[in-house]
């Protein structure tokens, strides 16, 4: 392993301890505040420090873009996958909403097939086969989960797989960061239109819950850039795993919750069916999946 790899892995570790962090303070705020207005800070504060940033860097051509249409449904398809996670949040336990975010890479493969006209491997709807299983072990709808949170959680990971796949149509001609702040600020203008009807303005120690959302969120996403610049999808694809052990340690030290039997095998199930497309697609030479960090 190179240095330079070393130093992606790094810049990895951090992007993904920040996303696990920002789940538990979104767990933490959405108890008290509406979900619609702590997402619509969850998206304003990063794209008016995006704003400043780039203007100041390039000025207002740093916005140019030629796919005006995709880059709103980037959007788009981000804020509702944001929305539809919060909503298993307020449901579900820490680990197990974002276990199943984590079935993105594989739907990503099989969403390709009608969006981008690729063609799946039998492996991969085996892979995606296994992981449903993994999602469904996990979840045990009706058994020991509200359906709510169930449906939530899989729409989540439903829209972050589309957005993946829109991403992966224009990444290779838009800069990252410009990109970043569309895809926040279409979600900040989108909510600004729906937010008025349930807003409720921040109270004492939720200040600091909505600031750290937008602050924990961009160093994050600007984590997840330095280590992607650094090295490549098939080095760094595993360790993105490592995100459940951070969400394991803030469902328990935050909210007195640990993963039971059926959570933690799962868990592994859908580890497993990522996996198996990862391998599959370096064996073959193909585009691999965007990186499955958190949708928020």
């Amino acid at each position: 392993m190179t240095a330079s790899e070393r130093k992606a892995i790094g810049w990895l570790l951090m992007a993904v301890t920040m996303f696990a962090s920002l789940d538990m303070i979104a767990k933490l705020l959405t108890r008290t505040m509406p979900i619609t207005a702590a997402v619509w800070f969850r998206y304003v504060i990063p794209s008016v420090g995006l704003l400043f940033w780039l203007y100041r860097r390039k000025g207002w051509r740093a916005f140019d873009t030629p796919n005006p249409g995709i880059q709103f449904a980037r959007g788009l398809t981000l804020v509702a996958s944001t929305l539809c996670f919060w909503t298993a949040l307020l449901h579900l336990p820490l680990l197990e909403a974002a276990t199943v975010s984590f079935i993105s890479p594989t739907l990503v493969v099989v969403l390709s097939a009608l969006l981008l006209r690729e063609k799946p491997e039998p492996i991969h709807w085996v892979a995606l086969g296994l992981g449903f299983l993994g999602v469904m072990i996990v979840l045990r709808p009706g058994f020991s989960h509200p359906g709510l949170g169930a449906i939530a959680a899989l729409s989540s990971a439903f829209f972050y797989g589309v957005y993946q796949i829109l991403t992966r149509k224009v990444a290779a001609t838009h800069d990252a960061m410009v990109m970043l702040f569309y895809a926040n600020a279409v979600g900040a203008v989108v909510l600004s239109a729906i937010v008025p009807a349930t807003m409720q303005w921040p109270q004492g120690y939720e200040w600091l819950g909505v600031f750290a959302l937008g602050i924990v969120g961009g160093f994050g996403h600007w984590c997840m850039i330095r280590a992607y610049g650094s090295a490549d999808a098939p080095t760094l694809a595993p360790f993105m795993y490592s995100q459940l052990a951070v969400t394991t340690f803030w469902g328990w030290s935050v909210f007195g919750t640990l993963p039971d039997g059926y959570t933690l095998i799962g868990m592994l199930v859908i580890i497993g069916s990522g996996l198996i497309v990862l391998l599959d697609l370096r064996r073959a030479g193909k585009p691999e999946p965007p990186p499955a960090n958190e949708p928020e």
